[in-house]
């Protein structure tokens, strides 16, 4: 069966960034429906048509992945503001009226601390390499929902 609109996919992975730095080993396979996007985008169209045993190599600008890099995802506040033992490194969970978000402490100096709200892979080109391990028709309450259910996917 090849991939297309309403099959549900199953994919083993790894990311690399340009240099071949491993960013992600995908110690489990990824699971989604096509046509939903449930994948970035890119790499959605790269498998269509494809079958199982199809291994692709997609190249992804950041446009195409976590977003560019943007200083506007910065924020600067009092230590004292944090949860004790705040730590570079440390990832908090922000909320706020447009929902919640993950900011990564990079760096605590006089007090303050600077909590950085951009994405971890924001403005890195990434290589996602690929190998089509399932590929089979979707459920009708799969297609309704807009996601994959079993194995993987979406449990009730």
């Amino acid at each position: 069966m090849q991939i297309s609109a309403n099959t549900v996919v199953t994919i083993d992975y790894k990311v690399s960034d340009t240099d071949n730095n491993l960013v992600d080993p995908g110690q489990e396979p990824i699971v989604f429906l096509h046509g939903t996007g449930g994948i970035f985008p890119k790499i959605e169209a790269a498998l269509l048509g494809k079958s199982i045993g199809d291994a692709l190599e997609i190249a992804l600008e950041p446009a195409d992945a976590f977003g560019d890099y943007n200083d506007d995802n910065l924020i600067v506040e009092a230590l004292s503001n944090l949860p004790a033992g705040a730590e570079v490194g440390m990832q908090l969970e922000a909320h706020s009226a447009e929902g919640a978000r993950l900011l990564t402490i990079t760096s605590i100096e006089d007090g303050k601390v600077v909590l950085d709200g951009n994405h971890p892979l924001a403005g890195v080109s990434l290589v996602f390499a690929c190998t089509v391990s399932d590929v089979r028709a979707a459920t009708a309450e799969e297609i309704e929902h807009g996601h994959a259910h079993g194995e993987g996917g979406h449990h009730h």
